[in-house]
């Protein structure tokens, strides 16, 4: 068993590997990288948007905590997306703990998420075109599979 476990561990691996080059070239083209680009969203400014309007994830922690970053880090983010008019920072309200701030995501916010989902989408529908009737296949049934297991 250990053998087995260890070579599935292998395979594991080389593939977080290889899904990680192509999602790397998938996030080039999408989203902001360096700041040199024309692109306006990053791909954390996009997840956290994602997380305030998707998931109604609201709080500075709970991003941190998901996104495994520092509050500090995480609150710099989110106060240059506050200045971009991405989101909007509201304290909580009285009674509740004075240094908490809520998240809620602004219409400016709302179609920069948009814009850059239909994008994200076109690039994995321009990707499945380019795929074998038979590796779409493949692909489909990999995800449902894998998506069983990690449940």
């Amino acid at each position: 068993m250990g053998e087995s476990s260890q070579k599935l561990a292998k395979k594991m691996l080389d593939f977080q590997i290889q899904w990680g080059q192509w999602h790397k070239n998938m996030v080039n083209q999408i989203f902001n990288i360096n700041g040199k680009s024309n692109i306006d969203l990053t791909i954390q400014q996009f997840i956290i948007l994602m997380l305030i309007h998707k998931m109604d994830i609201n709080s500075v922690s709970q991003i941190a905590y998901l996104l495994n970053l520092s509050k500090s880090s995480i609150s710099l983010t989110l106060s240059k997306m506050e200045k971009e008019d991405l989101l909007q920072k509201v304290p909580a309200p009285k009674g509740d703990d004075g240094r908490k701030v809520y998240l809620y995501i602004t219409e400016k916010g709302i179609s920069a998420l948009e814009e850059r989902e239909q994008k994200t989408l076109q690039f994995f529908t321009k990707y499945c075109e380019s795929l074998s009737n038979e590796k779409r296949e493949d692909l489909e049934q990999g995800i449902e599979k894998l998506s069983h297991v990690f449940k």
